[in-house]
């Protein structure tokens, strides 16, 4: 596998052109400009008019990025006073699960900073063969931040990566599991945090994986006060192929959520908050944060099976009333009504869960963004959470599981029939170790265990789904099993779905004369 050129850029140099490109979803407006001289006659004073030309051709990004946060740890380290009150992260351990599908040429993880470097872990389809549409690779000893670069052949259905990365312990200060999916940079990106009250530290990890610094503005909201100004700085700046941090409940305190906008004014970031709980010597859990899709009027949340408390946080611009529904396994069961208040962060702790219901459906006059936080409880006092953020459906998607890891997959049908989901697992190696297709009714949710796709199943792909499925895993493993250790952890699908561009050029003789 190697680069291809890039027809794109050798066709904006042969032309003047003014592009528009029309991404799904996304409408974006670039101008390329290219200077055709035409030499002028003796005696002319003005170059000789070219006839208008246009042509039309369908353009993508033939480079995906996606930032793997580091291991999670305690943002406090400092110790005081006796050995015993003395923090510790235990026994922790990390792993982490790279995974690219369809039309790609190479994918390579580095650490953050070493892209492209020549001892990076390159993923490998099965057997090493150069023309399958599966690459795998993972890593269960390094626990720094890193960036899975890949590299596509063209824009097909079904193409793109995803990754995972999970952190778990059974002694120390934060037991219990932390999982995350890999995160893809961007200009602007937002959160929904659990409190900043004693006890509660959220760590905001901002990566620059360019290569050039940018500023960050950090820009905070409440359930107290709205719009808040930090106590600390509201700006970051973040050196090239590195990253920064910053204390949210330092900067806004004794607040019982927040909604956290982290906009870059030079280059994509990608951002992750690591979240830990504490109440003075008892954990009660952590988990990373990960950045919330765009707001929207009809989501959908996942909830994990057994005796977990939940509690909902929402954020809109503007007062909105949001209708909420348990899914069960056969249909919608009315939990009620959120009403977010417009600027301001808003709770609803839900209760009476029917057994069956395995997802929330969230239905708004407005678009909102949503998460929720739910809780284990373990033996002496410990908990552990997971954040769970609400989500739309994907065509094409895949995920994928640390080492060790294995999954509760929970699976939602939002759409007013009944639709099918054909599920395919895959080894280490990239060889398909079963498929499963589950059929779910209209308004309705549904589990199905890793296992059921085969041993030691890796990664998941969907290949072809309704646009009304959403689905994601719930992730343990034996040795917390094992320890009878609090865990809960979640890692959403990724749509395997690259960004495809109409572009429009034409000849413009007014340009230069």
């Amino acid at each position: 596998m190697s680069d291809e050129p890039n027809r794109l850029d050798d066709f904006a140099h042969r032309t003047r052109t003014v592009v528009t490109t029309a991404v799904t979803g996304v409408a974006v407006i670039a101008l390329f400009a290219a200077l055709t001289i035409v030499p002028p006659c003796s005696g002319a004073h003005d170059a000789p008019a070219v006839a208008d030309a246009t042509i039309s051709e369908q353009a993508s990004a033939k480079q995906t990025l996606r930032y793997c946060p580091a291991a999670m740890t305690i943002a406090d380290s400092a110790s005081y006073g006796d050995e015993e009150f003395h923090t510790s992260t235990g026994d922790l351990a990390s792993a982490r699960r790279y995974a690219a599908f369809g039309s790609v040429f190479h994918a390579q993880a580095d650490a953050l900073g070493a892209s492209g470097s020549a001892d990076g872990l390159v993923l490998e389809g099965a057997n090493g063969d150069e023309d399958a549409d599966v690459f795998i690779a993972g890593q269960d000893k390094d626990a720094d931040a890193t960036l899975l670069d890949t590299r596509l052949l063209s824009a097909a259905d079904g193409t793109g990566s995803t990754g995972s990365v999970a952190s778990w312990a059974t002694t120390g200060d934060i037991p219990g599991i932390a999982a995350a999916s890999c995160v893809s940079p961007a200009l602007t990106q937002r959160f929904l945090v659990p409190s900043t009250t004693t006890g509660n530290t959220q760590q905001l990890v901002v990566a620059n994986p360019s290569d050039k610094p940018t500023s960050v503005d950090i820009a905070i909201w409440g359930t107290k006060h709205g719009k808040i100004t930090p106590a600390t700085s509201s700006v970051l700046t973040v050196g090239a192929n590195a990253s920064a941090d910053m204390l949210l409940n330092a900067a806004a305190p004794d607040e019982q959520g927040l909604y956290v906008s982290v906009t870059s004014h030079d280059a994509p970031i990608a951002a992750v908050v690591r979240s830990v709980a504490i109440d003075g010597l008892t954990p009660h859990g952590n988990d990373y944060v990960t950045p919330l899709p765009d707001a929207s009027t009809t989501q959908t949340i996942m909830l994990p099976d057994g005796d977990a408390a939940t509690t909902l946080s929402a954020y809109a611009d503007k007062d909105t009333a949001v209708t909420l529904s348990w899914m069960s396994d056969h249909g919608l069961i009315d939990i009620g009504r959120l009403d977010a208040r417009g600027g301001k962060v808003t709770l609803k702790e839900l209760k009476d869960r029917p057994k069956d219901a395995h997802a929330i459906l969230a239905q708004s006059d407005a678009a909102c963004a949503i998460a929720a936080q739910s809780t284990v409880e373990g033996a002496d006092g410990r908990r552990d959470y997971t954040v769970i953020d609400a989500h739309t459906a994907y065509a094409q998607s895949a995920l994928t599981l640390p080492d060790g890891a294995a999954a509760t997959l929970t699976v939602a049908n939002a759409g007013a029939e009944g639709a099918t989901i054909t599920f395919a697992g895959y080894d280490e190696h990239g060889e398909e170790t079963g498929t499963k297709t589950v059929k779910v009714d209209a308004d309705s949710s549904t589990t199905l265990n890793s296992a059921d796709l085969g041993k030691r199943v890796a990664a998941i792909r969907v290949a072809d789904a309704d646009l009304t499925i959403v689905w994601g895993a719930f992730v343990t493993n034996t040795t917390l099993r094992d320890a009878k250790t609090a865990a809960l952890a979640y890692v959403p699908a990724t749509s395997l779905d690259v960004p495809r561009h109409l572009v429009h050029a034409f000849n413009d003789p007014d340009i230069v004369r």
